[in-house]
């Protein structure tokens, strides 16, 4: 059994012989064929190379606007923290300011007027860094630190 093939079947294969013929042209074939038709060359040339720059740039924009977007779902979605990852959080936090934890090294926190944290002060604190230990977990390219 045959099957007839559809005018637009037929356009598409017409188009992509022509984008293959065009791909497979050397530079110096494409530039005899525009001097061949009355083209300037360096022309044409600088209008590819503005045309490949504003897709390059259309590219670039539409990635940014991805990562913005992603940037926006991941703030509207909490990162889920068990109470058990809190308390160990808030022991490292804690050992953290006292100059105890091993990979706190380094690590200082900033007090307000001279006082210690306050008690939502600590809290933000624990959040912040419950929520950063939970995320790390799920990255995959990040690598545990």
């Amino acid at each position: 059994m045959t099957s007839k093939i559809t005018a637009t079947e037929e356009l598409r294969r017409i188009g992509e012989a022509f984008d293959d013929s065009i791909l497979a042209t050397s530079p110096e074939e494409l530039r005899e064929e525009f001097a061949a038709q009355g083209l300037d060359v360096e022309k044409v040339e600088a209008e590819m190379d503005a045309i490949n720059a504003s897709a390059k740039l259309a590219g670039a924009k539409m990635r940014l606007e991805r990562a913005r977007d992603a940037v926006k779902a991941a703030k509207i979605q909490p990162t889920v923290v068990s109470s058990a990852e809190r308390e160990s959080v808030r022991a490292k936090l804690h050992d953290m300011r006292a100059g105890k934890g091993g990979n706190a090294s380094g690590l200082m926190m900033a007090a307000r007027k001279g006082d210690g944290l306050s008690e939502s002060d600590e809290e933000g604190a624990v959040d912040d860094m419950a929520q950063l230990a939970a995320l790390e977990a799920q990255d995959p390219e990040t690598d545990g630190e």
